[in-house]
């Protein structure tokens, strides 16, 4: 196919809106008329000029074929390629590449010289450590990879591309082991990702309810993280990665809610300190949804079993409050999650002191004016504190400690019970990717207790978790 110089740049052109921000650069190579299509803001100037331009307009001669002479002239630091369609043309100009159209060309020639502002490699805000790698994913799909291929430096890392989204093309990097990730979660994966259809995705999130089996569960099925070494990691586990370009946040299946008691500084310290932060950290989490609701089944219908002098002092604190325990402790809950919203949505330092004033100041007020009890303040207060022990499981927790104290307002200390047994067999029930959602606790597997609750030395990790599926069991030798 030789290319129509007049035909073929008018139709790129066309492929773009009226008052896009694509520029266009008529002039003559060797005799013949060419133009460059590229947007500003993507490209290196210095390099575009240098590189691409002066050596192409210093051609006073063009012999065919066109590209070996243009490879010759050009000093390029990524390889020019060929293309022939006008659509598949503007697609990638749009992404950020320059494009070459010369009359009778074997095809439309692509140049690569990006250069556009990203957000520097820092440590991540949320998951902060005090040992280990202090470096986080960026917005940036190409720097994520490089911060993976850093940590896996075998030839067996593999990235398979996709784009989603019929107006974003957002590029979506499937990652796994080969030889360690088991192929039919590659494919359900990649699988899924390709049937995705929709105007754009702006954000990791997207592309995680499209992995989850139960997208309306409240319960998360997709693994997050924004730091490379635990990305690592679960890979080696056989676990498939999924990064999406303008996210830092990346994707990992199949996903289990012990993950969400898994700390990457767990596996740099000592066993001991380990495990006993597992259990701290589930112990936390268990108070932080039940408590309030144990609180008041237990002040609405049983009374009795608390202790004679702890109730003669919740009785104090009570005489005189308008609202039922039940109505309290929500209205309680309601208030704070107005409070964390608001400090998480203002200023840095503004959230701060607004944290102060609602915390301290109108929490003491409103016992002072007789609206809330002491008591119901104190269950709310070590119920929050526990909520963030676990802060990926934040979401569902917030929600569930809610509903369990309407349910003990309505039903006591045995409709929290039933509540609880239903919760245990609903997740139970719940599956990623072919993997039990409770494992290795429901399915029991007793291998995987190596790096459950109780965690081992990694001297004693000699295979790979069982509970998710993995073509290469054996991790040492």
């Amino acid at each position: 196919m030789q290319v129509d110089y007049k035909k073929t740049a008018d139709a790129i052109q066309g492929e773009f809106a009226k008052d896009s921000d694509v520029l266009r650069m008529d002039f003559t190579v060797g005799g013949r008329s060419a133009a460059l299509f590229y947007i500003d803001g993507f490209v290196d100037k210095i390099a575009f000029e240098s590189s691409i331009l002066r050596p192409i307009k210093r051609l006073t001669e063009l012999p065919f074929p066109y590209a070996d002479t243009i490879n010759q002239a050009t000093s390029l630091t990524t390889p020019m390629k060929t293309v022939e369609g006008t659509e598949e043309a503007a697609k990638i100009v749009a992404e950020g590449d320059i494009a070459l159209v010369i009359d009778g060309a074997e095809g439309i020639f692509i140049f690569s010289e990006r250069a556009y502002q990203t957000r520097g490699i820092q440590e991540p805000p949320v998951t902060n450590v005090l040992r280990g790698p202090r470096e986080g994913f960026v917005e940036d799909v190409k720097i994520n990879m490089t911060m993976l291929r850093r940590k896996l430096k075998t030839p067996k890392l593999t990235f398979k591309k996709a784009f989603v989204g019929k107006y974003t093309d957002t590029p979506v990097i499937i990652c796994y082991i080969q030889g360690v990730a088991s192929p039919d979660v590659v494919d359900e994966v990649e699988k899924r990702i390709n049937a995705i259809d929709m105007d754009g995705v702006v954000e990791s999130s997207y592309i995680a309810r499209y992995l989850e089996t139960n997208y309306r569960s409240l319960f998360t099925q997709v693994g997050t993280s924004e730091k490379p070494d635990i990305i690592a990691a679960k890979m080696l586990e056989g676990r498939v990665a999924v990064i999406v370009d303008g996210s830092p946040m990346v994707l990992t299946v199949p996903f289990i809610l012990f993950e969400h008691f898994q700390a990457s500084e767990d596996y740099y310290v000592k066993s001991f300190r380990a495990s006993f932060i597992r259990m701290v950290r589930l112990m936390a989490l268990v108070l932080a949804i039940a408590l309030p609701g144990a609180y008041v089944a237990l002040q609405e219908y049983q009374y009795q079993m608390f202790p004679l002098k702890f109730l003669i002092s919740i009785m104090n604190s009570i005489y005189g409050i308008p609202f039922t325990p039940t109505l309290e402790m929500l209205t309680i809950l309601i208030i704070f999650e107005i409070l964390n919203e608001a400090s998480v949505r203002m200023p840095r330092y503004v959230g701060m002191a607004l944290s102060v004033v609602g915390a301290i100041v109108l929490g003491e007020t409103a016992v002072n004016a007789g609206l809330f009890s002491t008591p119901a303040i104190l269950v709310i207060s070590i119920s929050t504190i526990g909520l963030y022990c676990v802060p990926d499981a934040t979401e569902a927790s917030s929600i569930l400690r809610v509903l369990f104290v309407a349910i003990a307002g309505v039903a006591g200390l045995m409709g929290l019970i039933l509540a609880a047994l239903a919760l245990i067999a609903y997740l139970a029930d719940l599956r990623s990717f072919g993997t039990s959602y409770l494992a290795p606790f429901a399915p029991l597997i007793e291998r995987d207790w190596q790096d459950g609750l109780i965690k081992e030395s990694v001297r004693d990790m000699i295979e790979r978790p069982y509970s998710v599926p993995t073509y290469n069991r054996v991790r040492r030798r």
